[in-house]
């Protein structure tokens, strides 16, 4: 009754209240869309950082590729070398035999 004596108005009362809590809600909600701005540009810098991650170990994979494509290019030529050398040595060896043979005749 004291508050009808005083001609207080409730709807003004509850407008008031209203926009007080819109405006509460509004300071939160862009609150949050600072937050998830903040958890989207963390997540662009680390999915820019795995790029480069697998950017570098794709680099690393075709050195390694041409590195062992070069080694056994070298393993084959080493191979084909040892190869030629056992046949060389065959060869001395057989013809040591002959000189053996002949000079003690």
């Amino acid at each position: 009754m004291a508050l009808a004596r005083e001609d207080i108005n409730f709807d003004s009362i509850k407008r008031e209240s209203d926009v007080e809590m819109l405006v509460k809600n509004m300071m939160q909600t862009n609150n949050m869309i600072a937050h998830l701005k903040d958890e989207q540009f963390e997540i662009r810098n680390e999915i820019k950082r795995r790029d480069e991650i697998i950017s570098k170990l794709k680099d690393d994979i075709q050195l390694l590729e041409k590195e062992k494509r070069w080694n056994m290019l070298w393993r084959n030529r080493l191979d084909d070398n040892i190869d030629k050398t056992q046949i060389f040595l065959a060869i001395l060896f057989l013809i040591n035999i002959f000189f053996t043979y002949f000079m003690s005749r």
